[in-house]
């Protein structure tokens, strides 16, 4: 049986993907500060803090095998850039953007052993489009950019490196967003409506599990049209 490592499963996308997963047949790490559901066969919480990035070697090892590694974690404040706490900042980009990249390190170690691993990483339509959020946008361009650069650096490992990047998501995150930009959002994509936590969720799995070798680097946009590229 496969094992797969999930950040930010507690709720969302994130718990969406551990669910899809354990139907799936893989065994899953839920990683969270707290969660919305309880643990069940082939599903174990694991509660950590993903600002501590010296740990998180520690972490993986303590896991043992490790075949999927899906860094969903993330953090969206929805603050204009001249009102930006620093210590906001700090925590968005060490937990968006230093986590996944440390977490991607950490795992690749036992995946070159064994020649085969597949990570998947929680970019954003906000990688390639003008954001209100400007720290959110950074951090996951540079997320989208590190997805290209580890795919390049393990792919000839035979490790996948891949990433979704959703567009509008009915999720907890969501709920931090102007409702007038959130309704504005919905009249421009195709379906009228957000994009659902087990949608993207499909499109993990299949990134995960089976999808060919050779789709690696990729960035698979999943907004409903609301940014063409």
């Amino acid at each position: 049986m496969q094992t797969a490592l999930i950040t930010g499963a507690g709720r969302g996308i994130g718990l969406a993907s551990a669910k899809a997963f354990v139907r799936a047949g893989l065994k899953v790490f839920a990683l969270d500060l707290a969660f919305q559901g309880p643990e069940g066969k082939n599903l174990t919480q694991v509660k950590y803090n993903l600002e501590d990035l010296d740990g998180i070697p520690g972490l993986v090892e303590s896991l043992g095998e490790i075949h999927v590694l899906v860094n969903n974690a993330g953090v969206h404040n929805a603050l204009p850039y001249d009102q930006y706490p620093a210590a906001k900042r700090q925590r968005l980009l060490r937990i968006n953007l230093e986590a996944p990249a440390a977490l991607m390190e950490a795992v690749s170690h036992q995946m070159k052993r064994r020649k085969s691993g597949r990570i998947v990483n929680l970019c954003s339509i906000a990688s390639f489009h003008p954001h209100p959020d400007v720290w959110y946008a950074v951090s996951k361009a540079g997320l989208a950019s590190m997805t290209k650069s580890f795919a390049s650096y393990l792919g000839r490992h035979g490790i996948q490196v891949n990433a979704v990047a959703p567009g509008l998501v009915d999720t907890e995150m969501l709920k931090v967003v102007d409702p007038s930009r959130v309704e504005n959002l919905k009249k421009q994509v195709y379906s009228g409506r957000a994009i659902t936590p087990e949608e993207i969720a499909a499109a993990i799995l299949w990134l995960c599990t089976s999808c060919p070798p050779t789709v690696n680097g990729s960035i698979l946009d999943i907004n409903d049209g609301i940014f063409a590229r």
